[in-house]
C-alpha cells in the first residue's frame, strides 16, 4: 500500500504490526541469540534478520536454517543483506546475496534492500512475489545532505516501488540532525523511517518517530549512535503517551511498570 496524495500515512503492515499508530521497535540481530529469545517481552516490535552478520559460511541452506529459527519467536522479520559498501560484513558477491534475497524472502515479512543495490530490481520482484513489504534504503556514512538531495532519495525511491524508505545519514553537527528531523515533519505521509547515525545522532533514535518516522532501530551489539533496546523503548515510554499506553495494553504491564 502507497500513501495517499494529500491523505494520511496508510495504515502498512510488517508481518501483524501496523505501522504508523505509534513508534515500531526493530531490533537487528546477528541470528538467534538471548536478546532474540526475550525481545517481545521486552518491548521489541520487530526483529530485523542482518544476514551479512550470521556467522559462518553463510550458504543457502545455513541461511535459510537461521532465520527458520529467528521465526519461532513468532515476532515480524525484516530480512536484510547487506552488501561490503553498505558495510556489511560478509564477504559476498551481489549474486550470492541475490540468491540469499531470493531464499529468505518467502520465510520474512519485509526485505530491506538499498536503494541503489545492483541487485534491487530481482529483489523487489521477489519481494512482491511473496507479498513482503518492501523497504527501499538509501545510507550516507559521510554525511546529512541538503534537503534537495533528500527529495530526490525519496523521489527516486517510491519510484522504484518502495513501501517504506529508510534514509540514514551521518550527523556531524547537531544541525544535520536538525534538518533531517524537519524533512521528517515535513514528509510524514510518504511511510519513511529516518536516522542521523554516530554519537551527535543518537537523539534521532527517539525524536525522529515522535514526528513521523515509522521505526526506529537499535542493535543486540549498539554501535553508530544506537541507544540499548532497553533504555530505547523506556525513553520511548517516559516521551511519547501513545507509545506507553499501547506497550502497557500489549504487554499487560501496570502503569508503573
Amino acid at each position: 500500500m502507497r500513501p495517499k496524495k494529500g491523505g494520511a500515512v496508510s495504515m502498512l503492515k510488517i508481518g501483524g504490526v501496523k505501522l504508523g499508530e505509534v513508534p515500531r521497535v526493530v531490533l537487528a540481530v546477528d541470528g538467534e541469540s538471548p536478546a532474540a529469545a526475550q525481545a517481545a517481552e521486552e518491548g521489541v516490535d520487530i526483529l530485523e534478520a542482518r544476514v551479512d552478520l550470521f556467522s559462518g559460511s553463510l550458504t543457502s541452506a545455513s541461511v535459510v536454517d537461521e532465520v527458520k529459527v529467528l521465526k519461532r519467536h513468532e515476532m515480524p522479520l525484516i530480512g536484510t543483506i547487506r552488501a561490503q559498501r553498505e558495510r556489511g560484513k560478509a564477504k559476498l558477491s551481489d549474486a550470492q546475496r541475490a540468491a540469499l534475497y531470493q531464499h529468505i524472502s518467502p520465510l520474512v515479512d519485509a526485505i530491506d534492500v538499498d536503494v541503489s543495490d545492483g541487485i534491487l530490481k530481482p529483489v523487489v520482484a521477489w519481494a512482491r512475489r511473496n507479498k513482503n513489504t518492501v523497504i527501499l534504503s538509501h545510507h550516507d556514512f559521510h554525511g546529512t545532505p541538503s534537503e534537495a538531495t533528500l527529495e530526490r532519495v525519496v523521489r527516486n525511491a517510491a519510484a522504484l516501488g518502495a513501501d517504506v524508505i529508510k534514509v540514514a545519514t551521518l550527523a556531524k553537527d547537531e544541525r544535520d540532525v536538525v534538518r533531517l528531523l524537519q524533512f521528517t515533519a515535513a514528509h510524514r505521509r510518504k511511510n519513511l523511517v529516518t536516522i542521523t547515525m554516530g554519537n551527535i545522532g543518537s537523539v534521532s533514535r527517539l525524536l525522529f518517530p515522535l514526528v513521523g518516522s515509522l521505526m526506529t532501530y537499535t542493535n543486540v551489539s549498539p554501535s553508530d549512535g544506537q541507544i540499548p533496546v532497553k533504555r530505547l523503548i523506556e525513553d520511548l515510554r517516559f516521551y511519547c503517551p501513545r507509545y506507553n499506553e499501547a506497550l502497557i495494553s500489549r504487554l499487560g504491564l501496570s502503569e508503573d511498570a
